[in-house]
């Protein structure tokens, strides 16, 4: 199967939708059926059309089939869904790696986002660590570096000190 990561269009809002609530609904042991459609119907195709529209969200696509999207705004990530049938496809990985890669391109050194209960194991083989209580929707704080740090002011400080020490 081959994968296309693309931006979205307001054209893929309910796209957009029908995988978040495919996503949430196929869940099948963290959370009871009522909790999981009341985690579905929580958001309408509208509530993402400032995110599609600002840039921050991308599809994954194979043909005219969409797999999975991921949202980023800063070095935030504010979600990501996979269709309960793409799952341990390499779908929310390669997703996943576009995000991060956006973020550095934003100029950030980390990542951070919330996860819900289900999805920690993955985030944490993606190589991110919990850092704080359950906020108050229940969702695990995480946070992931992308980059070392780098100061350039004291890389050409240091440059000056060894250049006048020569």
């Amino acid at each position: 199967m081959s994968v296309t990561i693309r931006k979205a269009s307001s054209d893929d809002l309910g796209i957009i939708h029908d995988i978040r609530r495919d996503a949430i609904l196929g869940i099948s042991d963290d959370f009871g059926v009522i909790e999981r459609q009341a985690w579905a119907d929580r958001r309408s195709p509208e509530f993402f059309a400032e995110r599609v529209a600002a840039g921050d969200v991308v599809l994954a696509v194979s043909g005219s089939s969409g797999l999975g999207w991921g949202s980023s705004s800063g070095d935030y990530i504010s979600g990501v869904y996979i269709r309960s049938s793409s799952g341990h496809t390499g779908v929310g990985r390669a997703i996943m790696s576009r995000l991060e890669s956006d973020i550095v391109k934003r100029g950030h050194e980390c990542a951070t986002l919330d996860s819900s209960p289900n999805a920690v194991g993955f985030y944490v083989k993606l190589g991110y660590t919990p850092v704080g209580p359950l906020n108050d929707d229940g969702a695990v704080p995480m946070r992931k570096a992308l980059r070392a740090p780098h100061n350039t002011a004291l890389q050409t400080d240091e440059r000056r000190a060894s250049a006048v020490a020569d």
